[in-house]
C-alpha cells in the first residue's frame, strides 16, 4: 500500500513573489503609512477651503495610493502567482478572504477620499500635477462622506494589522520561511 507524503520544500526553494509585485507591496506599505500618519496629524478639515500643508500631502499620497491599488489589483489578475503555501484549506481561504478585503479597501479608501475632497470642491491631482475630474459638488452626498473615508481607512488599517500578525505567526511561530515569498 502507497501513502503519499506532502514534500515541503526547503526555504529557499520555495517559490517567491516576482519583483514587480514584490515591488508594489513594499512601496504601497511605505505609502500607507506615510498616509496614516498625515491622516492621524491632519487638523480638523470641517472649515478649510484650500487644502494646504498636511492636507494637501494627504491628498496628493491618497492619489498616489488610489493609482498603487489599481496597479495592485491588476498586478494581481495578470501575474502567475507562487506556489501556494504548504497551509490547510482553511487557513489559506481565510488568507484569500483577507487579501480580497485587502485589495477592495486599497480601492474603496482612496476613492472614498477624493468623492469627498471633490465635494468640498478641493482639487485632487496625481503626483501634484494631472488634475482629476471632480466627482461629487460641494452640496451633494460626497460632501459629507467623510466619515465613511475614515470608517473604511480603519477597516484597512485593521486588516493590515491581521496580515502582519499572520506574517509574524508563521515567521516566529510556524517558521516556515513564509515571508520569504515577499523579500
Amino acid at each position: 500500500m502507497h501513502t503519499a507524503r506532502r514534500i515541503r520544500l526547503p526555504p529557499l526553494a520555495r517559490a517567491r513573489y516576482d519583483a514587480m509585485s514584490r515591488l508594489l507591496h513594499w512601496l504601497t506599505l511605505g505609502l500607507l503609512v506615510v498616509q496614516f500618519l498625515l491622516g492621524w496629524l491632519m487638523p480638523e478639515t470641517d472649515d478649510v477651503k484650500v487644502p494646504s500643508g498636511v492636507i494637501a500631502w494627504h491628498i496628493g499620497i491618497g492619489t498616489s495610493l488610489l493609482v498603487m491599488g489599481v496597479a495592485w489589483c491588476g498586478r494581481a489578475v495578470t501575474r502567475q502567482a507562487p506556489e501556494p503555501a504548504d497551509q490547510s484549506s482553511g487557513v489559506r481561504a481565510i488568507a484569500s478572504v483577507v487579501h480580497i478585503a485587502l485589495y477592495a479597501l486599497l480601492l474603496l479608501v482612496p476613492l472614498l477620499g477624493w468623492l469627498n475632497a471633490s465635494g468640498r470642491a478641493w482639487p485632487v491631482k496625481i503626483a501634484g500635477t494631472l488634475r482629476l475630474p471632480q466627482i461629487a459638488t460641494p452640496h451633494s452626498p460626497g460632501a459629507s462622506i467623510g466619515e465613511w473615508h475614515s470608517a473604511s481607512a480603519w477597516i484597512l488599517l485593521t486588516l493590515i494589522g491581521l496580515h502582519v500578525f499572520a506574517v509574524l505567526i508563521h515567521q516566529l511561530v510556524l517558521k516556515d520561511h513564509l515571508l520569504e515569498r515577499m523579500l
